[in-house]
């Protein structure tokens, strides 16, 4: 019998899902669910559902092969929606030997003296009494507390002391710095602490959530979770340090991208309902953002794929201004085909407007609100108040809205109601543009028709010619993503708008209008682009035509985000330093603090021999099996005046031993 895995990917849109053959390398059944974003353990479960009843529909071994899956892998937006959001556990932050002068994510925070030197030796004392003061200070408006200490990369003696205090005098969970980063950068990696332990409340609710779903579905496996490299951890690991988690869903796409093409270089392009997610693949892997990722204004020591991501989907708000200019993002709004489809008469309540004429100053004629929920903690004015009343059962257009509540529609106070997360908007995307040229016609295709003609007449063009505008603005835009990332990994370049980089690159895309020019520009990729996604055969097509390259959109491509969840490693990493010290003797650091040793090749011998235990003992922690160890050795030596050629001029400065440990996730 073959071993199979489910793979599910929550996006901002959709959650993906796949029962996949991990020996043949191929997909069974795949489905595409709403994502609830207040209630993703619900998607999941519709996802996982839908999977079971459509493989009992085609396979009568159904049974045998729900018994033979061997993981459930899960890539989720949790972690990097709740930090752009600001959502998660009050944490109390405890910072050792270093001023709180800077922003960080939680507002309970006490600073403590201790201090620990760029060699990791105790320059003063820590301040018992001062770490139980604080403790006692904070616990009663947190659930969870950070300590981060000024170089405790180097000796985390002071963190840990610190940690444990914690939890004897409250219990409450508690992250160290040191635990999630061995890079310099004091500020960073206290953010990534205090981001850590501000998620682990949300992923170990989703966790045991999506556990007790797949059990009721009769599904005994073990879950894993995608990092933000598209490596693989259990979900113990993941409830520990769920911040790795963060950029999950476009890793997952990466090594999905790699899956279906076998390709070893190239750009992997993944476009989703809200976002278009671009990777460079090398040598069969992502390339890593050594810097770490930056999510919500934060900059952490996560180590994640390098993405970049631009706010265009086929969930796209397509606006046009009083001043006649076209956008397409980066809002996220309902298509109108969709909430038409679910709401008939929303058709006509579009005819209504376009018969009246109606060209709202500040808002787009074609806008919908539809109520999420309403706030809690909020004070609304009277007349928010109304229009949540006024959507309270079912969704309408604001020109609807305001005729029953007697305003000029200009007037209405709705768009604080949106920031809040009250009301979600539908109008005019790209999804409804497939839908009018036919591309795609799953949905109410004449409220699709109505909405151009709206947003048409506010351009003063015909319907055609407004769509091809549209698409046109589509393609460019994928476009320019590409190039630019091209550019910015070959020459550190980045383009802003305006600019006379993006006006050269405009030319480029639009070179058969400027052929007649004396300067004729154009652009040639040399790597495959690998499109992803649902919609990418309507864009992608035309854009890449003009990049002169090839064009891959493999077969199952809508789902690759899903089938990378199930094809990723268990990967674990540590790197050693070894430096000299004044006396002749040499420092080596470790995550548990550093040793002294008077010779060089004693370092080598037990660092290496610590980190092939560590790393093996992380993996296995991150579930691995059949694990294989890599060993590498970075040494930097100077050179004292003289001959630089003698080697016995060069003098040691430091030697970083990094270990990994792969492993595949299931047995």
């Amino acid at each position: 019998m073959h071993n199979y895995a489910v793979g599910i990917d929550t996006g901002g849109t959709f959650t993906d899902g796949v029962i996949f053959d991990l020996d043949n390398g191929i997909v069974l059944t795949k489905t595409k669910v709403i994502t609830e974003r207040n209630n993703l353990s619900h998607a999941i479960d519709n996802c996982v559902g839908n999977l079971i009843d459509q493989i009992s529909k085609k396979d009568e071994g159904f049974k045998e092969i729900l018994k033979n899956i061997k993981m459930v892998s899960l890539s989720t937006t949790l972690a990097t929606n709740a930090i752009v959001e600001g959502q998660g556990a009050d944490v109390g932050l405890i910072v050792i030997g270093i001023e709180t002068n800077r922003e960080y994510p939680t507002k309970y925070y006490e600073e403590i003296s201790g201090k620990i030197d760029i060699r990791g030796r105790v320059k003063e004392e820590l301040d018992i009494e001062g770490a139980k003061k604080a403790i006692q200070d904070l616990k009663g408006n947190v659930e969870a507390f950070a300590v981060s200490g000024y170089m405790s990369i180097r000796n985390p003696m002071h963190e840990l002391e610190v940690a444990k205090l914690i939890k004897t005098l409250t219990g409450y969970p508690v992250v160290c710095g040191h635990e999630l980063s061995n890079e310099l950068g004091i500020y960073e990696r206290t953010v990534t602490a205090v981001l850590n332990a501000r998620l682990i409340s949300l992923i170990t609710d989703l966790i045991e959530a999506v556990k007790t779903n797949i059990r009721n579905r009769g599904i005994i496996a073990p879950l894993m979770v995608v990092k933000g490299d598209g490596s693989l951890i259990s979900e113990q690991v993941a409830m520990e340090r769920p911040v790795e988690t963060i950029l999950s869903g476009p890793a997952a796409s990466v090594i999905g991208g790699k899956v279906l093409t076998s390709i070893e270089n190239g750009m992997i392009v993944d476009m989703g309902g809200t976002t278009t997610d671009i990777a460079l693949l090398k040598n069969g892997k992502p390339k890593i953002n050594e810097q770490g990722a930056s999510v919500g204004g934060w900059l952490t020591r996560v180590k994640a794929s390098d993405i970049s991501t631009i706010g265009l989907g086929g969930d796209s708000h397509i606006c046009v201004s009083k001043n006649q200019i076209l956008t397409v993002g980066p809002q996220k709004v309902y298509p109108l085909s969709w909430i038409s489809q679910i709401h008939p008469y929303i058709l006509d309540e579009l005819n209504e407007i376009h018969a009246e004429n109606y060209f709202p100053i500040s808002s787009q004629p074609t806008t919908i609100l539809s109520l999420v929920r309403k706030p809690k903690k909020i004070e609304l004015t009277e007349l928010e108040l109304k229009i949540l009343e006024s959507i309270k059962n079912e969704p309408h257009t604001i020109y609807y809205i305001a005729k029953k509540l007697g305003k000029d529609p200009n007037l209405l106070p709705w768009e604080r109601l949106v920031q809040i997360g009250s009301i979600h908007r539908a109008g005019l995307t790209p999804t409804d543009i497939l839908h009018y040229t036919g591309k795609f016609n799953v949905w109410n295709v004449e409220a699709a028709n109505m909405g151009i003609k709206i947003m048409a007449r506010r351009m003063a063009l015909r319907e055609k010619d407004f769509v091809e505008k549209v698409l046109e603005l589509v393609y460019y835009k994928i476009f320019r993503l590409i190039v630019e990332t091209g550019i910015k990994n070959t020459l550190g370049i980045v383009f802003s708008d305006d600019s006379a980089e993006e006006k050269l690159l405009y030319r480029m895309f639009n070179r058969k209008k400027f052929k007649k020019e004396i300067v004729n520009f154009s652009a040639k990729l040399t790597v495959p682009v690998i499109a992803l996604g649902a919609p990418v055969q309507a864009y992608f097509p035309e854009s890449v035509n003009r990049l002169n390259t090839r064009l891959l959109i493999p077969e199952n491509a809508d789902v690759a985000n899903a089938i990378g969840t199930v094809n990723g490693n268990v990967e674990e990493r540590v790197q050693i330093l070894i430096k000299p010290t004044e006396g002749g003797a040499y420092y080596v650091y470790t995550p548990e603090g550093r040793k002294i040793f008077m010779k060089l090749e004693e370092c080598y011998e037990y660092g290496e021999e610590y980190g092939r235990e560590y790393a093996y003992n992380k993996a296995v922690e991150s579930g691995a099996s059949d694990i294989k160890i890599i060993v590498e050795r970075n040494e930097k030596y100077g050179t004292l005046a003289g001959n630089i050629l003698d080697e016995n001029n060069k003098i040691f400065i430091e030697s970083i031993i990094e270990v990994t440990a792969q492993g595949k996730p299931w047995r």
